[in-house]
């Protein structure tokens, strides 16, 4: 440190100074932590890092999750539902107009309320089919008269024998399922079909036989004895299973409800090559929500109609949309329903700049629509 001649200070203090201890003197220790708070301590790091984790977590999972979703419900266009409608749209109709006499204005009632609705193909019910095959006669004794009501009033109608049964797959009691891969039920299966076309005067067969698990071969030897049994003119359609994406989740799916199936895009083209029509069961779901139903349904209706043009020439595709009412495990009204349902077509078939084979909508069913699903497909589907 620099001072003058007389002993003074010339270099001023640099301030603050540093207290200087005294030789040898220590820093006051610090008091230890106790064990116990240690232990805390290190609970509340540890919590705090699973916290963090946890939250990149849930985030990587939204992000991930709304990325899907996006990507499941983003479409090309935007055309409205009524864009879409062809008026070759179905219905499902009751036993009773083959089984139970009616008047020629109950005719008349319904052919108008068809033609008003634009409904071209009914599948009119005229079984089920025995345990062996057959039809008795006396089960549809006015099969016949309605047909040729129906002609008679919508020369342009397509009227088509509904015949269904529960197939052995459903774990049902032998007498009350048919075992298609029993020859002769196939065979009688068939002349049944031949029958309501070539005696009653029906267009054509529609088949519900449920379930036809995936890749069942048999189901393709009926289609293929049944063409062989119809007049070249006739038409066969079935009601199709819904869509899964590979074949393990349609044998999970189905061992799961054990009546219900679902077939992947593999046997959708296969059995596609068989028949003229397909109307897709997209009902009981087990979708909670209608937004939920929407979405599954555009995602049926798009990749059965990418299924289906591998085919050399594509059956027509109707969408089934359901309108009875009920809720269990697997079917909830509050969710599947006309407009959710139509929704779900709409967004499909927005989806990609090709829409064909689609042909329309099949509602299942007639006598259990009611006016307010009515008046939704009329506003919806119509455009009215």
């Amino acid at each position: 440190m620099a001072t003058s001649a007389g002993g003074k200070r010339t270099t001023p203090l640099i301030w603050p100074v540093a207290s200087k201890s005294p030789l040898g003197a220590r820093p006051p220790a610090t008091p230890k932590m106790r064990p116990a708070k240690r232990a805390r301590s290190r609970g509340a790091r540890v919590l705090r890092g699973i916290g963090l984790v946890l939250l990149v977590i849930v985030v990587i999972v939204s992000l991930g999750a709304g990325a899907l979703i996006w990507s499941w419900s983003r479409t090309t266009t935007d055309y409205p539902a009524a864009h879409f409608n062809n008026g070759l749209n179905a219905v499902w109709l009751e036993h009773t107009w083959s089984g139970s006499p009616h008047t020629s204005a109950e005719y008349d009632r319904l052919a108008a309320e068809l033609k008003a609705r634009q409904i071209t193909f009914i599948y009119a019910h005229v079984g089920p089919l025995d345990s062996n095959g057959t039809i008795p006669d006396d089960r549809a004794p006015y099969a016949q008269r309605f047909a040729a009501a129906m002609h008679e009033r919508l020369p342009d109608l397509r009227v088509l024998a509904w015949i269904g049964q529960n197939e052995a797959a459903s774990g049902n009691a032998p007498e009350d399922v048919v075992q298609l891969d029993n020859s002769s039920v196939r065979t009688h299966i068939a002349l049944t079909a031949a029958r309501f076309v070539k005696v009653d005067g029906f267009n054509g067969v529609h088949y519900d036989i449920e379930p036809i698990v995936n890749n069942d071969a048999r189901f393709l030897d009926l289609l293929d004895e049944t063409r062989k049994a119809l007049p070249a003119s006739a038409m066969i359609s079935i009601a199709g299973q819904k869509w899964a994406p590979n074949a393990t989740i349609a044998g999970w799916v189905h061992q799961a409800g054990r009546a219900d199936a679902w077939w992947t895009s593999y046997y959708y083209s296969r059995v596609a090559a068989f028949v003229d029509q397909i109307a897709v069961m997209t009902y009981n779901t087990a979708m909670p929500t209608a937004p939920a139903y929407a979405l599954m349904v555009k995602q049926q209706t798009q990749n059965i109609l990418a299924a289906v043009r591998s085919v050399a020439s594509p059956p027509q595709i109707l969408m089934g949309i359901p309108t009875y009412p009920g809720n269990d495990r697997w079917y909830h009204d509050s969710a599947e329903n006309m407009a959710s349902g139509l929704a779900g077509i709409a967004a499909g078939l927005n989806s990609e700049t090709e829409s064909s084979p689609f042909a329309g909508v099949a509602i299942y069913r007639f006598a259990l629509t009611s006016d307010d699903s009515w008046n939704t497909y009329g506003k919806v589907w119509l455009g009215e």
